[in-house]
């Protein structure tokens, strides 16, 4: 019966995640899986390891770091995101995705 009411509860907080708005709140997470990927807090990373298998691997800054990206392709398609309320423009998403992987800003 335990195991069941734990079963419920972890399905519940899935639902919970999948469903509900993360936070703004900025508390950067490192993590591996296709290089480095890097989530504005751990509300993100979960809602992205529900639909990803395997899922992400938290690691540390340094370690996430030596997977970025190091080249982009020379394609000119423009994206941009907001980093506490300014807007900075990209030639391309890789190049924002190198930018974040650097620097640790994540968009909204």
């Amino acid at each position: 019966m335990k195991s069941l009411t734990a079963l419920c509860l972890i399905f519940g907080l899935a639902i919970y995640y999948v469903n509900a708005d993360c936070p703004d709140t900025e508390d950067v997470v490192w993590t591996l899986g296709d290089g480095c990927q890097v989530f504005r807090n751990k509300c993100y990373l979960i809602r992205a390891n529900m639909v990803r298998k395997p899922g992400y691997t938290v690691t540390t800054k340094e370690e996430c770091q030596k997977h970025c990206p190091e080249v982009c392709p020379a394609i000119h398609s423009p994206t941009t995101g907001n980093y506490k309320g300014h807007i900075r423009e990209f030639v391309n998403s890789c190049l924002k995705r190198v930018h974040t992987c650097r620097t640790g800003e994540t968009f909204l």
